[in-house]
């Protein structure tokens, strides 16, 4: 009966160990233009996850980063906001434009209960003009959306990378002339480090 009794409680040990190691959702990954509950921002509302950490309009430096209005130039255009994402811009007003060069945008995100070498982040990108690259801590993932790209959302992967603690997603977009936006849909998973026995 003892042997019984043992074989049953390793076989729950095992089972609901094996149950833990599936990798989980990693959380701080946002869209853009959602609030902390997932839902949709408002036009001209400061987008709380994503800051704007360089800028080459002198008149709009970040660090904040706005929600694009959705019933003007240049919504018309860019491809439309969905039920999880909107586009945000260094100015709501988007189609008055910003100056030519760099934007770099950027979200955080802890890992600090995360097996890091396991962690993998997935989405679809936008941007306005092109995407040069996504930076994960500083580090080029070879990421990139084409000219143009507002007319469509291109799938990206980060699989390697990451660290300890806190990390670092920066979107650099590169602005030709007019307006200049992103729009990020983005999730992850990662195995978490310690199991707990229920």
């Amino acid at each position: 009966m003892k042997f019984i009794l043992l074989s049953f409680y390793f076989f729950l040990l095992f089972h609901n160990v094996s149950l833990a190691l599936h990798k989980t959702s990693v959380p701080g990954l946002y869209s853009t233009g959602v609030d902390d509950n997932y839902n949709l921002l408002g036009g001209s509302e400061t987008d709380p996850h994503y800051s704007l950490i360089l800028s080459s309009d002198n008149l709009f430096p970040g660090p904040e980063a706005k929600v694009v209005i959705a019933d003007i130039y240049p919504m018309n255009v860019w491809i439309q906001n969905s039920e999880h994402s909107k586009w945000i811009s260094p100015r709501s007003d988007a189609g008055f434009s910003n100056n030519p060069g760099v934007y770099v945008y950027r979200i955080s995100f802890d890992l600090s209960k995360f097996k890091s070498n396991t962690a993998e982040v997935t989405g679809l990108w936008s941007t306005d003009d092109n995407g040069m690259n996504i930076l994960i801590n500083g580090k080029k993932t070879g990421n990139f959306t084409p000219f143009s790209a507002f007319y469509g959302m291109y799938p990206f992967v980060i699989s390697d990378g990451f660290k300890d603690g806190i990390n670092t997603i920066d979107f650099v977009v590169h602005n030709v002339v007019s307006s200049s936006g992103l729009r990020v849909e983005i999730s992850g998973e990662a195995d978490p480090k310690e199991y707990v026995v229920n």
